[in-house]
């Protein structure tokens, strides 16, 4: 396993190990099996993928007035205004 990681840079996570080991023939095992070896060791596979931010809130920008009047004080904890 450690072979196939620094053959991939480091890239490779446990799924793609798992798939070198069948095409070479080696022992078969399950990817979770060889996630659970590579957390032991201290491999790990790189994350190639960037979270995208679809949201960007623009602070400068006004709040959005209350119409409708909200008056959401409370006399005590726990409970509502009638």
């Amino acid at each position: 396993m450690g072979k196939i990681q620094q053959d991939s840079d480091g890239a490779y996570g446990a799924p793609r190990i798992t798939a070198e080991l069948r095409d070479e023939g080696g022992p078969v095992v399950k990817h979770k099996r060889v996630a659970r070896i590579m957390r032991s060791i201290g491999l790990e596979g790189v994350r190639l993928r960037r979270r995208h931010r679809t949201t960007l809130a623009n602070l400068a920008m006004a709040k959005a007035p209350d119409l409708i009047g909200h008056d959401f004080t409370a006399a005590a904890v726990n409970t509502k205004r009638s």
